[in-house]
Formats: C-alpha cells, sequence, structure tokens
C-alpha cells in the first residue's frame, strides 16, 4: 500500500507536467473554456455505453459511483489500470466555404485506481483521472486583399494543450445488506497553455507576433453515492443508483505573454499575471441495471450539469457560451458461461452500448454534441477474476443543428478510440504453499 500511495503522488505530480509536452486528447471544440470534459468510467464501462451509476461487480472498480465501491470481496485488494488510443479525422469549412480536412492519433494513459477493503461491510478507494482535456493545433493564411497587398503572405498559427487532472479518495459501507452508501473527496489541478503566432512568409521586414496564455489551476470538490440493490426472484436483481457532485471554484494564476521576434532578437510586448477563477457546476446523475446472475445485464444512465452560470474568457471571433451539458447512456454485456472448463470463449464477458452527449459548449446558440456506439470484451485470466479489458468507441462529435460540414463554425470530427485496461484482484492476498 505504501507503495501504491507513492505511485499516485508521483502520478499526481507528473501527469500535469506531462501533459504541457504532449497532447492527452485533440479536438478542435477544446479551443473553448476549460476544454474537453472526460468521460468517467474504465474500459469495462466504456465498453457498453459508459453505463456505471447502477452497476454493482464484485470483480471491477466502478469509477462512476463511489457507493458501488462495496461490491466486493471483504478480503480482496483491487488494482485498475487503463490505456488508450484514439484516431480522430476531421472536416470543416473557413468563411468562405472552403472544405479542409485533418487527422490526428494519440496514446496516453487513461486512469488509475487501487481498492481495497476497511472492515466488513465498508471499503476504500483512491486514483487519478482526467477531468478536461484541451488539444488542438492549426492554421490558416490571411485572405484579405487588402493586408496581402500590404503585407504579403499572412500565416496564423493556433495550439493548445493541457488539461485538468482530479485525484480522488473516498470510501463506501453497505446498510442493511441492500443500500450503499460512498463519498470521494476531490482535487482537481492542471494546467492549460494556449498560444497564437502570426507569420509573414514574404515579408521580410516584418517581424513574428507571438501571445501565449497559461492558466494554473486548482479545487477542491466532492461526490457522493447511493445504491440500492433488489431481488427479482431467485436470479434477477435490479439496482438504481444516483450521485451528486458538489461544485467547485478552480482557482489559479493567469498569465499572458505577448512578444514580437526576428532575426536574433526579441521584444516582449505584454507581460501580465493575475489571479483567476472559474466555477465548475454540480452535477446529478441517476441510472439503474438490471441482471440475471452470471449471464447477462442491462443498463441505462443520465447525467445533468448546468454549465450556464460559468464564466470563460471571450474567443474573438466566435460566439461562444456555456450551457447544459447532458448524457445518455446505455449498455449491455453478456456472459456465456462464467465456469466453462472446456471453451475458454464461453468465459469471456461481451459488452456493447452506446451514448449521446450535448456538450457544454455551445457556438451561436447551438450546442455541440456526441453520438457513439461502443463494445467490447473481458477476458479472465489466472483467478478468473483478474481480467483484461478491451473497448472500442466509434462516434462523432459536430455543432447540433448544422445541415452540413460546409457550414461556418461546424467542424466535424469522426473517431475511433480502442482503449485497453488491466484489473488485478486479490493477487497480494495468494498464499504461498511449501511442501
Amino acid at each position: 500500500m505504501k507503495k501504491f500511495f507513492i505511485l499516485i503522488a508521483v502520478l499526481t505530480v507528473t501527469l500535469p507536467a506531462a501533459a504541457q509536452e504532449a497532447y492527452s486528447a485533440y479536438t478542435p471544440y477544446s479551443i473553448f473554456g476549460l476544454g474537453q470534459l472526460e468521460s468517467v468510467g474504465d474500459q469495462n464501462t466504456a465498453a457498453m455505453g459508459g453505463i456505471g451509476l447502477g452497476l454493482r461487480d464484485p470483480n471491477l472498480i466502478n469509477l462512476l459511483n463511489p457507493a458501488a465501491v462495496t461490491a466486493r470481496d471483504a478480503d480482496a485488494f483491487m488494482l485498475d489500470f487503463g490505456l488508450k488510443q484514439s484516431n480522430m479525422i476531421f472536416a470543416g469549412a473557413d468563411a468562405n466555404g472552403n472544405l479542409a480536412r485533418s487527422a490526428k492519433n494519440l496514446f496516453n494513459i487513461d486512469h488509475i485506481v487501487a481498492s481495497f477493503p476497511i472492515y466488513k461491510h465498508s471499503a476504500f478507494r483512491v486514483g487519478i483521472m482526467p477531468f478536461t482535456n484541451t488539444g488542438y493545433a492549426f492554421t490558416f493564411h490571411e485572405d484579405d486583399d487588402l493586408v496581402l497587398s500590404t503585407l504579403g503572405d499572412v500565416q496564423y498559427f493556433r495550439a493548445g494543450q493541457g488539461g485538468i487532472n482530479q485525484v480522488f479518495a473516498g470510501a463506501g459501507v453497505t446498510l442493511f445488506d441492500r443500500l450503499s452508501l460512498g463519498a470521494d473527496g476531490i482535487f482537481y489541478l492542471g494546467t492549460i497553455k494556449r498560444n497564437t503566432s502570426t507569420y509573414f512568409t514574404t515579408n521580410s521586414f516584418q517581424r513574428t507576433a507571438s501571445r501565449n496564455w497559461t492558466t494554473v489551476m486548482r479545487g477542491f470538490s466532492a461526490k457522493a453515492g447511493i445504491q440500492y440493490e433488489q431481488p427479482l426472484g431467485e436470479t434477477l436483481s435490479l439496482t438504481v443508483g444516483a450521485t451528486y457532485k458538489l461544485g467547485a471554484e478552480l482557482k489559479g494564476e493567469f498569465s499572458d505573454l505577448a512578444y514580437v521576434s526576428g532575426g536574433n532578437y526579441s521584444d516582449t510586448t505584454i507581460n501580465v499575471k493575475r489571479d483567476v477563477s472559474y466555477s465548475v457546476p454540480q452535477e446529478i446523475a441517476a441510472g439503474f441495471t438490471l441482471r440475471k446472475s452470471g449471464v447477462w445485464m442491462f443498463g441505462l444512465d443520465y447525467t445533468r450539469q448546468d454549465w450556464a452560470g460559468s464564466v470563460f474568457e471571450a474567443t474573438p471571433g466566435v460566439n461562444f457560451s456555456s450551457g447544459l451539458a447532458e448524457s445518455f447512456n446505455a449498455g449491455f454485456e453478456i456472459i456465456p458461461n462464467r465456469y466453462d472448463v472446456r471453451y475458454y470463449l464461453r468465459t469471456v464477458t461481451y459488452r456493447v452500448g452506446a451514448y449521446h452527449k450535448k456538450q457544454y459548449i455551445m457556438i451561436d446558440g447551438k450546442p455541440v454534441t456526441t453520438n457513439g456506439i461502443t463494445l467490447g470484451f473481458a477476458l479472465p485470466v489466472y483467478n478468473r477474476r483478474t481480467s483484461v479489458s478491451f473497448a472500442v468507441d466509434l462516434g462523432q462529435t459536430s455543432l447540433a443543428g448544422a445541415p452540413s460540414i460546409t457550414t461556418p463554425g461546424n467542424i466535424r470530427e469522426r473517431y475511433v478510440k480502442f482503449s485497453l485496461g488491466v484489473n488485478l484482484f486479490d493477487i497480494w492476498f495468494q498464499k504461498v504453499l511449501y511442501n
């Protein structure tokens, strides 16, 4: 346990720093606000459309509902970590209707979390996972005839990277055999860097102009969860779950640095630092699962978070505002025969799901929406409770109500994301038998 807490501490320090050197996510819509909100969950829930509020599984660590931490063996230690690989294709048009396309591939760590028992029907968990991600880079050329005739070819460059991680620790307890309660303490931390540069590629008398914005943020929040499991006959059970996350104030420092450079020298024109504060709204979520023990499970989730009152820096030339974020998720899993000793494929857990998300980012009063389907499977290994999970997420993000990708301001993002997770169960408690 001491080694694991040291690992969490190292990740808390290194992951935000590493995010500044490489993209942890990539989407043009992350140019706004705090960036793109990341989906919560591991590869098991990701393969089922992201459900998990009503999910209770003794072999998994449920990241969505802290009350589910009690659905475990009393003497087991569990560790879960995941990796994600993303492939994205973008298409959009400029103000003149000219179509452009691009692509991006990424690979990064998704999460790491551990869980262990406290006393009888109570358990503890601790981990780290992303909260928001910022990643974009694009160039475009000036097309105004007056500017071209005066300054020659002018090229603009825009880029941003970074994000906010959440370190969490919490516990849960089961009361009256069916009712489970849980709570997490959450610490947000991260850095977001954005910059813009202007290059005069054909005019040697003009110097390059650059401007960098860096925001370092910290904040605290908490999340409470509840689950109630009701048997329906001998093999069926219904589990209802809900969570409530407190709003948070992310406070930190904002720096604004602008300079011009050319040849072997540069001049600083702006160098300002000031304190900033951003509001993260409260979040409510509810869902359920219907399970036939050891055979199949179906679930639905709904999540709501209203960002309408949050204030962010304006984006020049774009009518950006924040609004209501919602998520609808559905998922299903089936296990042909968990304990089959002859055919291994019958012991595999197969999963499928779908989701619809309305993001908090609104452009010209229209929300950015994401739709996708998921599938995956979990391979039991070692003691049949340790597993290796795979998930595939196929989806599309675009501006709601935009008739086509030639609509100015609408960028269509199509993606295929592959993720791998390893859930280590009870290995540290195995006893070696000597003759």
